[in-house]
């Protein structure tokens, strides 16, 4: 179970938040670092002796309950496995915090420690400083952590779709806790997830292309997910990252599908009022 903790009003997750350095030409790690959430004690290491560094750090990590990293999923993951498959680590609820940061901060998903680049990197002002960029996580996820407590006030229905939508993928199981954490709620049900799902839509798109994407809904969660968040500031200073499109080209697709091919329902609103007439 994720354990997020309060400790005299100050948030110390008891995570592992990790960066690897990786090199350009030959896809090998060159330095990793993690830093504890808990206590910030740090762990460094460069290349030699890769494997046995990477049994200590299994040990540096004891009694924590997620791994945290910015891109964790799509580029340090994979990494770590190829080196050792059998880390311990590995088997830790995980939460990426770039996956995170366009709903967090729909109005500026490039958060001011995050660069505006295919791969949402961290904005950290100098090179290869993989323990900097570890606590850069830790700051990044600690405003994501306030942001989704505001909004879970002000927006409780939007907080439900993302909650829904984010944990339909398994494989991501650290934010399940951490949304149940914010909403002080379990995960919606499907039914539940649904209904707030096409609420939101159905006010800001076409019923039609609302319904088909529901129905393939456990292929492009988070694609949604991001194109709810785009819809969410719509019109006012709203931009969906690079990245996004980069690693989700589902989520561009789903808005020109949700927002600009018309359909010839008589009860949808959003096709007869914006549609009709062009």
């Amino acid at each position: 179970m994720l354990k997020l903790e309060d400790t005299q009003n100050e948030f110390k997750p008891r995570c592992l938040s990790i960066d690897l350095e990786v090199g350009k030409k030959d896809n090998r790690i060159h330095q990793l670092a993690a830093v504890r959430g808990d206590n910030g004690e740090s762990f460094v290491q460069g290349r030699q002796g890769l494997k046995d560094a990477l049994l200590k750090l299994d040990r540096f990590a004891e009694d924590l309950s997620f791994l945290l990293g910015h891109n964790l999923i799509a580029f340090d993951l994979p990494h770590l496995q190829a080196v050792k498959p059998d880390l311990a680590i590995l088997e830790l609820p995980t939460i990426d915090t770039l996956r995170l940061n366009p709903l967090a901060f729909p109005r500026n998903p490039y958060h001011r420690l995050v660069k505006h680049y295919q791969d949402g990197q961290l904005h950290r002002g100098q090179l290869n400083d993989p323990e900097l960029d570890a606590r850069l996580t830790l700051d990044v996820f600690l405003n994501q952590r306030s942001a989704f407590m505001e909004l879970a006030q002000q927006e409780p229905d939007l907080m439900l779709a993302w909650h829904w939508l984010a944990t339909i993928d398994d494989a991501v199981s650290g934010l399940n806790s951490f949304f149940s954490s914010i909403r002080q709620a379990s995960r919606p049900t499907d039914n539940e997830g649904r209904r707030a799902v096409e609420s939101y839509l159905n006010e800001r798109c076409c019923t039609n292309a609302t319904r088909d994407a529901l129905k393939q809904i456990e292929k492009h969660a988070w694609a949604l997910a991001y194109v709810i968040a785009w819809l969410s500031v719509s019109g006012g200073n709203s931009v969906m990252p690079p990245w996004v499109r980069h690693q989700f080209p589902q989520a561009g697709l789903l808005v020109r599908k949700l927002r600009d091919v018309p359909c010839t329902e008589a009860a949808c609103e959003w096709c007869r009022n914006r549609h009709d007439g062009q």
